[in-house]
C-alpha cells in the first residue's frame, strides 16, 4: 500500500483539533502511554507485544519530533 500526503489530512486534522498544532503536546501523551504499558498486568500483553507496541510509539514521537525540528529550524532559523 502506498500512502499520499492526502491520505494523511485525518491524522493532520487530529493534531489540530486535539492539539492545537502542538506537536510536543502530542508526544508528552505518547510518552505517558509508554510510561501506562509499567502498570499492565504482567499477563495482558506478551513480552514481545510490549516490546513492539512501545517501538511503534516511539517511532511515532521521533517522527513528530522531526517534524516539530524541521518547523523550529524554519521559524528561528540559525545564522552563519
Amino acid at each position: 500500500m502506498s500512502l499520499r500526503p492526502n491520505d494523511l489530512l485525518p491524522l493532520l486534522s487530529y493534531f489540530e483539533e486535539c492539539h492545537e498544532g502542538d506537536l510536543l503536546s502530542f508526544t508528552q501523551w505518547l510518552d505517558k502511554a509508554i510510561y501506562m504499558f509499567h502498570y499492565l498486568p504482567a499477563d495482558a500483553f506478551s513480552a514481545t507485544e510490549r516490546q513492539n507496541v512501545c517501538h511503534v510509539l516511539m517511532e511515532l514521537k521521533g517522527a513528530v519530533m522531526d517534524i516539530h525540528v524541521a518547523q523550529q529550524a524554519k521559524c528561528f532559523p540559525l545564522r552563519p
